[in-house]
Order: structure tokens, then sequence, then C-alpha cells
């Protein structure tokens, strides 16, 4: 991720890495040009924005506990912000916290916003405003890294600058207030006393006005952290613990010195929702992205699945071109081991095959039907008489059965297997005779030019 911070018209940017549970910080760049500010972080992911400004809107809303509608809320607030305050500017609004009364029947929102004009202002070094993942104030990132190493207490947190004190007031956390301390003193010994004694008056205030909060230390960090006798003071005149914030306990890459200058930048790390006030524009940027980059990631999906069509239809044309090559391959060794006739022989044979007769049907072709009436019972004789082409075919059938039952099926069998010979043989001559008191069914069968006759001959 990208850290960019702007102050005193300076626009300071530091990579982060997290790694091994810990981050580690690059070497911060600054720039005082937009353009140049612009073309480093064209290409950075995930910036984090942070900037000053002492335009904090905080407003709180008291309802009844059975409203919890969001956007019901915020046009409540904004209603209360036009007609109280007359605030009518769009705001970036984010609840804090929300606390209920002794009933349970009331319930009171705390909100705090911020221009959306001057968040605008601050993204202007921001080319790509859909890298942009946090954007936030001052006192919100120093919220953030005292709540992270003081979690669930109640005190004060002073980051000092050259040239102000930036302080926040937390009670179990929630944020009771912070204010912005404006440094004087140039030297830099007074410019000390001045950090303490307005961090006194500080403290006084929230003794004064927030009765119920019970301060029980004071967090220090920034330039002040570096002094011995600073937290020495500060515990005389306040009664307050004083205990230093060491952010080079979080990163690496920075030593403990350059770490306290960074507190802020460290903060952002732990940015809580509740503090991100991120603007229409930048939220429409990241959701046309995020659709822009679904729609490539579907479009290349189909683009390999018919970049793999076409080369599975590419190997099988190829395939078939080889299977092409290889018999064309032998074809032509076919063709060059084949001896060609002149023309003269090629047409005495061609005349010769013109010349030739036909093949006569014979008698002969006809006896392939006869197969099942042969596997029921085979003849008895069998005798071709050859009469001037086709010739007569003649079968006799002989069959002794033991019962009349038996003689009753065969002979049926057998005149059923006879009418489907028939049926393929029109030529088929056939007498049978059927003796039921010897017990004897015999058949003649002749296969000739004749007219067709079937004729029955039986006796009991």
């Amino acid at each position: 991720m990208t850290l960019v911070r702007i102050h005193d018209d300076i626009i300071s940017i530091i990579d982060v890495k997290y790694e091994k549970k810990r981050y580690r910080f690059s070497a911060q760049k600054s720039y005082t040009d937009i353009t140049l500010a612009a073309l480093a972080l064209k290409k950075k992911k995930a910036i984090r924005l942070l900037f000053p400004t002492e335009d904090i809107v905080e407003e709180s809303i008291t309802l009844p506990s059975v409203v919890k509608n969001e956007h019901t809320l915020r046009n409540a607030l904004l209603v209360k912000l036009n007609d109280e305050r007359h605030i009518s500017e769009k705001l970036l609004l984010n609840k804090l916290h929300t606390s209920l009364d002794a009933t349970q029947e009331s319930a009171t929102h705390q909100f705090e916003g911020l221009y959306e004009k001057e968040v605008l202002s601050a993204l202007e070094p921001v080319a790509h405003l859909e890298n942009v993942t946090h954007i936030t104030a001052e006192r919100y990132a120093l919220l953030a890294l005292a709540e992270f190493a003081f979690q669930n207490q109640s005190y004060l947190c002073v980051f000092t600058q050259e040239k102000n004190n930036l302080i926040v007031a937390v009670d179990r956390g929630v944020l009771l207030f912070s204010r912005i301390g404006i440094l004087q003193e140039e030297d830099e010994v007074e410019r000390v006393m001045e950090q303490i004694h307005d961090i006194n008056r500080t403290v006084a205030y929230a003794h004064q006005q927030y009765r119920e909060a019970k301060f029980s230390f004071i967090a220090i960090c920034g330039t002040i952290a570096d002094g011995e006798m600073a937290p020495i003071q500060l515990h005389a005149m306040t009664g307050l613990n004083v205990t230093v914030l060491a952010p080079g306990l979080f990163v690496k890459g920075v030593d403990n010195a350059t770490a306290q200058k960074f507190i802020l930048e460290i903060g952002m790390l732990y940015l809580n929702p509740s503090m991100n006030f991120i603007p229409d524009t930048v939220k429409a940027s990241r959701q046309f992205y995020l659709g822009s980059m679904i729609a490539a990631s579907v479009a290349l999906v189909f683009f390999l699945l018919s970049l793999y069509q076409s080369i599975d239809e590419y190997r099988n044309y190829s395939d078939i071109l080889e299977q092409y090559d290889t018999v064309q391959n032998d074809l032509m060794q076919t063709l060059r081991h084949t001896t060609s006739l002149p023309d003269p022989q090629l047409r005495a044979l061609r005349a010769q095959l013109e010349s030739s007769t036909s093949l006569q049907h014979h008698v002969i072709d006809d006896i392939l039907p006869f197969e099942p009436l042969w596997a029921l019972h085979k003849p008895a004789n069998l005798h071709f008489d050859e009469r001037g082409g086709a010739g007569i075919l003649t079968m006799d059938f002989k069959k002794e059965c033991k019962t009349l039952l038996e003689l009753y099926q065969f002979e049926k069998e057998f005149k059923r297997l006879l009418a489907k010979v028939t049926l393929e043989v029109p030529t088929l001559q056939a007498t049978y005779k059927t003796n039921y008191e010897s017990l004897s069914f015999e058949s003649s069968l002749a296969l000739g030019d004749a007219n067709t006759t079937v004729s029955a001959e039986g006796s009991q």
C-alpha cells in the first residue's frame, strides 16, 4: 500500500509492505509540485490519503432507539445541521458511536464529518481515484494509533510538531474531543515549555467538561517524546501518569526517532472504517474499475476458451492433412508400380467384354432358401436333370414317426417352411403324401422351368 500525507504544502509518499505480521516502511519521498506528486502516484495501488483540516463538523442527534436505519439517521442530522447551524454544503458523514439513555428508549448518535470540497481538493495529486482506499484527517489517524495501543482506556494522546500540538481525548474508545494548539515560540527550549503549558490547559479543560471520564494517563509522541524533562513536568502539572507512544514497535524500516515523525502515517495503517471519509466520486471510480476488471476477466476466459477450441480444430485439421498426405503418397507409389496397357490392347479388351453374354440364372441359385427346410429334415434323395439349360432339381423327403403327434407336428412344420420357400422360389413344384397308418410322411420337390404346382395326398 502507499501512504500519502499532505502538510505544509508538502506531499509526502511512503510505500508500505506487510511482512511477518509487521509493517515495513520504505524511504519517504516528498514533493512540493502537485504534477510531480501525481506522476509518482500514477502506478500506486491501495492509496491511503491523510490531510490536515480544522473544519470538522461534530454533531449528535437524539431519536427513539427503534430508529436504526442509517439513511434515516443521516437525513435527520442534515436537517438539524441546516436548521440550527445553517450548514448546507455537502458533507462526508460517519457515525462514530451511539449511546442509549437510562430508559433505553432514546438513542444519541454522534456523527463527525468533513466537507466534501476539502476532501476532493486533497485528492488532486491522485490521477486514478479507483486506487484510493482510505481518506481521513490527522486527528483520526492519531486516534487510530492510540486506540491500537491503548484499547478500552481513558486518556489524552498528544502528538507534538514544530508548529502545533495535536491532542485527542478518548474515553473507552469514544473520541470526546480534539484540538490543535498553535505554537508561537521559535526557541527550542521555550517551545517545549509552550507545548507543556498547552497540554496542561487541555487536560484542565477535559477534566472540567467531561467529569464522567476518568482519565488515567497522557500518551505523548512526536518531538516532545525525545525530551526527558517533559514527562516529569507534565506529571507534576497535571497529576496524570505520562507514557511515551512508541510506534517503532509496530513497524520496521525506521528507527525510533524517525518513527516519531511518522506517527500519523503509522496511524493510517490502523484506521477504523468509521474514520474513513470516501466521497461518492471515489466510490463510483472503484465500482467502475471493479466492473471493468470483471468484464475483462470474463472476456479473457471466453478468449482463452475460443483459443483452445481453435487450437483443437487446428490440430484436427493438421491430422486430416497428414492422413491425406499419407494416402496420396500410397496412391502415387501404387501408380508407379502399376503397368499401363497401350491403347490398342485396351480397345480390344473393351470389345471382348461388350461381346460377352451375361450369365443366365441357374436352378442351383434357388437352393439357398431351402436351408431352414433342410435343417428340419435332410432330403433322402437329390437328383439333378439338365435339360437344355437350367435343368430340373428334384428333392425327395421321407420321415418315419413313432407317434401320431410327432407325425402331425412334423407335417405342420414342414408345410409351414415349404410355404416360405414357395414365396422365394416361384418355380417350385411340390408333392407330399402322409400315411397316418404307417406314421410316415413323403414329399417330392422339383425346381425347374415348368409351371409351379403344389399338390398333396394323404391316407389313413
